[in-house]
């Protein structure tokens, strides 16, 4: 098998007649950029908007480094209509209209319709899709500009982060799982390994056309927010592979690849890219790029004793933040599908011609693997009443 190539090019600050150039010799040392990016396709451009912060505090994306971007592709296509710029943040604003007003406002967005002609995604609404060959999910909830683009454009920072010490082009598709979800996410998958593996599924359903990470201002310390320390790393990075780009990354962070949560899931899964063997560096030697002394966030394996009130905390936040399976009896054929394909076995037979399959949701991890295989689709998803008050708070209800 080929190698797959990440590019990278030295880029000292944001200014145009440095950035573009850069921008550009980064992408012509990939390969077939101006072959991916169709005239007509519907393209959603992702960046890390994380939070409403400064782009001075490096927590997001630079908004000229999307600028320069977004130009590059209006020139190629010459349909801006077509361009949209989308992410759900974390839910410190909601995931509504006024809250991405806010959100644009404070990463300094805003004026990007009228610099440039292109969307930015003010629609809350979401959909959910398979995830064939997921290990931690087999269904995932993403915002509809994921669902309804042809391709993806994942623009990541080039950042530290507490929880997976590095985050990139893999984290930065946790994004496009809209508003309240996120947290629901986190306290299903408490466990560091199975969050990684919840982060690949989501990159190997949606898949993302091409990565290119803003490292002109990155961040080190106690990443992913403000508690982490701007540092100039002047590099913009690409690569096809979303993987073999965080990879490559994370190496010039000093985070060895067999130490980064993330990559050692991914060669779990034998994902190719997760490994630097199976990469080729264009733009210039690797060693040039390094950055000494980088300063990496503090990490420890989660591990938390929990007495009866931590796991009472923990199944409120469970069961009020993610949906749940629900079977409808009017469709149910009772063919046991659901049963012998539920990893936790929490599907049980009953008696009553009533409810002959009920389930045990405190067994239940809302994989949704049941949902996912039922030939009759009898198994709908649905919040309970607390859920529904705060995703409903939180700009969540479909469109």
């Amino acid at each position: 098998m080929d190698k797959v190539k990440v590019s990278i090019i030295k880029c000292d600050n944001y200014d145009k007649d440095v950035l573009n150039p850069a921008l550009d010799n980064c992408l012509k040392n990939l390969g077939n950029f101006e072959d991916i990016i169709k005239k007509d396709a519907k393209i959603l451009i992702k960046p890390n908007l994380l939070s409403p912060n400064e782009p001075e505090k490096a927590v997001t994306t630079h908004p000229l480094f999307l600028e320069a971007l977004i130009n590059k592709i209006v020139n190629l296509t010459g349909k801006p209509e077509n361009i949209t710029v989308a992410d759900s943040c974390v839910p410190v604003l909601p995931f509504t209209r006024k809250g991405l007003q806010k959100l644009y406002e404070k990463t300094e967005l805003i004026d990007l319709p009228e610099k440039t002609g292109i969307k930015l995604n003010y629609n809350n609404g979401s959909k959910t899709i398979s995830v064939k060959d997921g290990v931690a999910v087999k269904q995932i909830e993403i915002i509809n500009p994921a669902y309804e683009s042809d391709i993806i454009i994942n623009v990541p920072k080039f950042k530290t982060h507490n929880l997976t010490i590095m985050t990139g082009a893999v984290k930065n598709m946790f994004g496009i799982i809209p508003g309240m979800a996120k947290p629901g996410y986190h306290t299903r998958f408490f466990d560091i390994d199975m969050f990684c593996n919840l982060l690949i599924d989501i990159v190997i359903a949606v898949k993302p056309t091409i990565n290119i990470m803003d490292a002109i201002l990155g961040m080190e310390g106690q990443g992913p927010g403000k508690s982490g320390i701007p540092v100039k790393t002047n590099m913009i990075l690409a690569s096809y592979n979303s993987f073999s780009l965080d990879n490559v990354a994370a190496s010039l962070m000093g985070l060895n690849e067999d130490n980064n949560p993330v990559m050692i899931e991914a060669k779990k899964r034998q994902i190719y890219g997760s490994s630097l063997n199976d990469i080729e560096i264009v733009g210039g030697k690797i060693e040039n790029f390094f950055l000494p002394d980088y300063k990496l966030p503090a990490f420890r394996r989660r591990e938390i004793k929990e007495n009866a009130i931590i796991k009472a905390v923990k199944n409120i936040a469970k069961n009020s933040l993610n949906p749940f399976p629900v079977i409808l009896k009017e469709k149910c054929t009772v063919c046991e599908i659901c049963y012998k394909v539920c990893p936790q076995k929490a599907i049980i037979f009953n008696d009553s011609k009533r409810d002959p399959l009920i389930f045990n949701y405190n067994k239940c991890i809302r994989c949704f693997c049941c949902a996912e295989a039922c030939p009759e689709g009898a198994i709908e998803t649905k919040y309970n009443f607390i859920g529904n008050l705060i995703v409903n708070k939180y700009g969540r209800r479909k469109n």
